[in-house]
């Protein structure tokens, strides 16, 4: 028993040495939790409103590409203003949307404004977060980082979906939305113990499409199609299987906790396995596509989408080291990765358009299956 805890402490140690880094863990942390009680829920909310699939496609489109333009813009601002500036922005548009969403109800906002915003927010808070991370991440530990970070917004977020269905179920969507919002206010709280570093943002369209990434861009058009299906429409297709949001929201909580224990040691061995671990998440992540279309009962839905989940991160772990360590290498790190959000742009506007044409979820997780078998050609990366 000693021996365990030293081993932990030290795990612990290991992960919580980097104060900057200790920062933005927080302040996603909490925004996290505040975004798990509504995450899942908005495209189910956007349904009860009377909206259908292919329009609930198109809310997401317009969110994307929104998402895409304000992140460009958020790379300027971080040289004018800071990055936790930027970032504190972002949660300020995350508060307006969550309120924003409340009004869609009375019939007073059109649903693509609040889509609009929802791209605002989100483009604007990832730019400042993304360049923030790059800088202080350890070039020899990305992967660990990278899932200390992953286990911070998972963990404070794993009972946002349970606590998200009561209240939907006790008092109303719209509450719901005024208690995220306030939360939301507490996460910048972090931001304002961290330093405000400016970043040199110099755009050039030719230096942009130079901007050669190699087998790393047809891993962002996957990730681009892949993460909107399992994020809405994979949640959807549980809600009309079960037809129950507190289902939904105990199956997203309870699995949550689960990846959070796995990602808890995961980070390091991907760190010293990384092919090994990006091999075995591509086969076991594209096989779970297929399986979500046969195991339809409660059970079968939280084994898959557990499965799902740990699988995915068998790809993501390696897959964002790769990213990051060679961000260090860009001779401008801005554009690097707005080079990747635009490539993760053209993958989600491919998969929305396809669900906007066919209105339907079902062939999306084929598509999904054959996508995922993309990542492999990161075994090439070097």
């Amino acid at each position: 028993m000693p021996h365990r805890d030293i081993h932990i402490g030290e795990i612990l140690h290991f992960y919580f040495r980097n104060k900057q880094l200790d920062g933005l863990y927080l302040s996603t942390a909490i925004k996290a939790f505040a975004g798990s009680f509504i995450t899942i829920f908005v495209p189910i909310y956007l349904l009860t409103l009377g909206f259908d699939i292919r329009e609930v496609a198109i809310f997401f489109l317009v969110n994307f590409i929104a998402s895409f333009v304000f992140f460009s813009i958020g790379l300027k601002l971080n040289t004018k203003l800071g990055v936790k500036k930027v970032m504190t922005l972002g949660i300020i548009f995350s508060i307006v949307y969550y309120l924003s969403l409340i009004n869609l109800s009375t019939g007073n906002i059109n649903y693509l404004l609040v889509a609009f915003v929802f791209g605002l927010s989100g483009g604007t808070y990832w730019a400042g977060f993304n360049l923030e991370f790059s800088r202080f991440c350890d070039k020899d530990n990305e992967a660990s980082e990278i899932s200390i970070w992953t286990i911070f917004a998972t963990v404070f977020g794993a009972l946002g979906p349970t606590i998200g269905a009561i209240f939907i179920l006790e008092t109303s969507y719209n509450i719901l939305f005024l208690v995220s919002s306030g939360l939301l206010l507490f996460s910048a709280i972090p931001l304002f113990f961290t330093k405000n570093e400016k970043t040199n943002f110099k755009f050039s369209f030719k230096n942009f499409l130079n901007e050669n990434q190699g087998y790393k861009t047809l891993a962002y058009l996957t990730n681009g199609i892949i993460l909107p299906v399992g994020a809405v429409f994979w949640p959807i297709f549980i809600y009309l299987t079960l037809g129950k949001v507190l289902s939904l929201g105990i199956i997203v909580s309870v699995t949550t906790i689960l990846v959070g224990i796995f990602l808890f040691f995961a980070g390091n061995f991907s760190d010293k396995n990384r092919n090994k671990v990006l091999k075995t998440g591509v086969f076991t992540h594209s096989f779970s596509w297929i399986t979500r279309l046969f195991f339809l009962s409660p059970i079968g839905i939280f084994v898959n989408n557990l499965y799902s989940n740990i699988s995915y991160f068998l790809i993501n772990l390696p897959f964002s080291k790769i990213v990051f360590s060679k961000s260090k290498q860009s001779k401008n790190v801005s554009n690097y990765f707005l080079f990747r959000e635009f490539y993760l742009l053209l993958g989600r506007v491919t998969i929305l358009l396809f669900v906007i044409l066919t209105s339907s979820i079902l062939w999306t997780f084929i598509v999904s299956f054959f996508a995922t078998f993309i990542y492999l050609g990161l075994l090439k990366e070097k």
